[in-house]
């Protein structure tokens, strides 16, 4: 019997390794860290109630890690609020980028120097993504073929005007997963497939629509990977106008999404 090793804990991120005898991939969940270190607090409005618009809320709760890592997957959980450091960005626009959240509430009301920031940046970004790489790499030199990697996040159940302007073609219904590859660039089509196939049979999926992907994706992009990300609709697991979660709702999507992740991992294992 396989032993799960314990998660090794940084400021920026805990990571869960896989089973010792087999790696299959990597699945990122960048967004639904909470804490903002002291540092930040003096740039910052205060609102926490702001502050938690946008998170990826809990979305590392609605998969079985130990599942995940007893099936050769390893799933890396960032701490850090995405208002402070937005790891789905490049490092040149990932530091308090969102001055007003979503819905257009005040976030940032002070700006950093730039010394402090390229200091908040080394220890709170790069962490993150050397780290990525260190996994890729290591998948890069065990596997023959393509290595897989997955991005989850979650996305809210209606577009804000902040989203509409930013994608104006969208509808206002949103499916229940949207998976993306940027449109074919990030991974062959029997990759995206291998996922929307077992989550479609529950929940309703889309690909590339409202969503194409985002920076995670064209980073792992530089690997030799097939990669894609992954948004789930908020209202099939929590509350949106309280942030709680809804635990009904996550008694069923919770299986249902490990298992649809680590069905499409074990696909392309090579």
């Amino acid at each position: 019997m396989n032993t799960i090793r314990l998660p090794q804990s940084t400021p920026v991120f805990d990571y869960f390794p896989p089973r010792e005898d087999q790696f299959l991939g990597l699945l990122s969940i960048p967004h639904s860290g909470e804490t903002i270190p002291s540092e930040f607090l003096p740039y910052l409005s205060g609102d926490e109630r702001a502050y938690k618009e946008d998170v990826d809320f809990k979305v590392n709760e609605l998969v079985d890690i130990q599942a995940l890592q007893n099936a050769g997957i390893a799933v890396m959980v960032a701490h850090v609020h995405r208002i402070c450091i937005d790891l789905n960005r490049a490092e040149n626009a990932s530091f308090m980028f969102w001055k007003q959240n979503t819905h257009g509430l005040p976030l940032v009301v002070k700006e950093a120097d730039k010394e402090l920031e390229r200091k908040l940046l080394d220890k709170y970004y790069l962490p993150y993504f050397e780290m990525l790489k260190n996994i890729m790499k290591r998948l890069e030199e065990t596997k023959s073929g393509l290595v897989s990697a997955v991005d989850l996040h979650s996305m809210p159940s209606r577009p804000t005007e902040y989203h509409m302007k930013q994608n104006p073609n969208q509808g206002t219904h949103r499916a229940d997963f949207c998976l993306s590859d940027r449109k074919g660039l990030t991974c062959q089509k029997e990759f995206i497939d291998a996922f929307d196939r077992p989550l479609s049979q529950h929940y309703e999926t889309i690909q590339n629509n409202p969503y194409v992907g985002g920076y995670i994706t064209e980073y792992l992009n530089g690997f030799r990977s097939n990669n894609i990300q992954i948004e789930i609709k908020r209202e099939i697991y929590m509350d949106e106008s309280t942030k709680l979660l809804v635990p009904e709702k996550v008694t069923k999507l919770k299986p249902i999404l490990t298992n649809a992740l680590i069905e499409g991992f074990k696909a392309f294992n090579s």
